[in-house]
C-alpha cells in the first residue's frame, strides 16, 4: 500500500478543477443529446396521433411530417391542444368520374343513371 503524502494529496487536489471541468462538459453534451431525442420521440408521438386521427395528409411520409414539426419551432403542447380541439377528417369514399360501361355495381349503375 502506497503512503498518502502531503504532496501526493497536493498532486491529487491539483487535478480535481480540471477533471470537474471535463465531467461538467460531457454531463452538459449528454443532457443536449438526451433533450433532442427527448424532442424527437415527442414530435413522432404527435405524428403519429395526426396520422391516426386522420389529421394530417397521408401523402407526405412520417419522417417528413416528423422533421416538418421539429423544424417549426412550435410549442408541442399546442399542437397536442389544437390536436385536440379538431375534428378528424374522415375519408369514406372518393369520388372519382367514371363512363357508364365501367360501372361494376348495380348501386353504381343505378346512381350514374343506367339502371
Amino acid at each position: 500500500m502506497s503512503d498518502f503524502t502531503k504532496e501526493s494529496a497536493s498532486e491529487v487536489l491539483a487535478q480535481v478543477p480540471r477533471v470537474l471541468r471535463n465531467l461538467l462538459e460531457e454531463n452538459t453534451k449528454l443532457a443536449s443529446k438526451l433533450a433532442e431525442f427527448e424532442k424527437r420521440a415527442q414530435a413522432e408521438d404527435i405524428v403519429t396521433e395526426m396520422e391516426r386521427r386522420g389529421l394530417s395528409d397521408p401523402s407526405v411520409p412520417h419522417n417528413e411530417k416528423v422533421e416538418a414539426i421539429l423544424h417549426s419551432d412550435k410549442d408541442f403542447n399546442v399542437i397536442k391542444e389544437a390536436m385536440n380541439l379538431a375534428t378528424p377528417n374522415f375519408s369514406f369514399a372518393t369520388v372519382s368520374e367514371t363512363d357508364l360501361e365501367d360501372s361494376d355495381t348495380a348501386l353504381e349503375s343505378f346512381i350514374l343513371g343506367a339502371g
